[in-house]
């Protein structure tokens, strides 16, 4: 008899709470959406979802990637210049965020799993002392941080997110046990990533207004092609729905099916590998973003 598929989810309804503004393109529900739209698809297609639940992020797990004072200032006096005025309910969620991407990486280093899913992880603009494009803490960056120095891995971080992964790029960078490749729009926020930087094991895929699935796989294949040289034992996924052609943020058109067979041929290249998926950006809370993440989570089930 086949094995049935399974995968890890960290999830709680705390994310709901991930509102900048009423009227922000970022709101927590698309989480909640996500995992329910999880839990209904795995019944049709029998893959069991085992639940997890996120923790706090300690400050000096934050400390790892984030400078002390940059830390201190989101999380004892809740500042960040992505939101208005004093929130110490966001800096709790942001570091809840960054701790259930941890709690995700145990589960892989354990091996209690080889697929971890993390509906609000891949923050991937946040910089060493400041916060970016919605992103507070780079929660990848601390886990591949882990991953590398304390457990001797290495690490390849595909971002298929329409936005340049660049502060996971610039945070991970100087370390050669760790690969990073993001395929994304040229010339959008943040305006990066424009060209490679083999020497530090950074690839960037710049496309252009109107590209779509092609453009996405061809993007990924020398992902696969690349990550194959450099003998990973671990993959992240930033795995942003906002290349997708409806997304208000960008002027990708992806597809779902594109974005999800994206994902799919990752798993199929590295089969036994552990796998990080975190959601990165997606901007249609109810429709598209939580259905992307669902679908891809499940066709990269082990």
């Amino acid at each position: 008899m086949k094995a049935k598929k399974s995968l890890h989810l960290i999830h709680s309804p705390e994310h709901a709470g991930w509102i900048f503004d009423a009227a922000h393109p970022t709101q927590g529900r698309r989480y909640i959406n996500a995992y329910e739209k999880l839990l209904s698809l795995a019944k049709t297609c029998d893959v069991e979802i085992v639940e997890a639940t996120p923790r706090i992020a300690t400050e000096s797990e934050l400390e790892r990637v984030h400078s002390a004072y940059y830390v201190d200032s989101v999380l004892n006096e809740g500042l960040s210049s992505e939101w208005e005025g004093v929130r110490p309910d966001m800096a709790r969620l942001a570091s809840i965020f960054a701790g259930g991407t941890l709690v995700a990486l145990d589960l892989l280093l354990t091996g209690a799993t080889k697929t971890a899913i993390h509906f609000p992880g891949a923050k991937h603009h946040a910089q060493k002392d400041w916060s970016s494009g919605f992103c507070i803490f780079n929660d990848f960056a601390i886990a591949v941080d882990i991953a590398t120095k304390d457990h001797g891995l290495k690490v390849a971080i595909l971002d298929i997110d329409g936005h340049h992964g660049d502060g996971t790029e610039n945070l991970t960078k100087d370390s050669p046990m760790v690969m990073t490749f993001s395929i994304h729009q040229y010339g959008i926020f943040p305006g990066t990533g424009a060209s490679d930087e083999e020497e530090f094991g950074v690839y960037n895929e710049a496309l252009l207004n109107g590209d779509g699935d092609e453009k996405l796989m061809k993007g990924v294949d020398r992902f696969i092609e690349l990550a194959k040289r450099f003998h990973p034992e671990m993959v992240f996924i930033a795995c942003g729905a906002d290349g997708h052609e409806e997304d208000p943020l960008t002027r990708l058109a992806y597809s779902v099916d594109g974005i999800v067979a994206a994902c799919a041929k990752v798993r199929e290249s590295f089969s036994t590998t552990p796998i990080l998926m975190g959601g990165a950006g997606g901007y249609l809370p109810d429709t598209r973003t939580p259905e992307v993440w669902a679908k891809a989570a499940l066709l990269i089930a082990v």
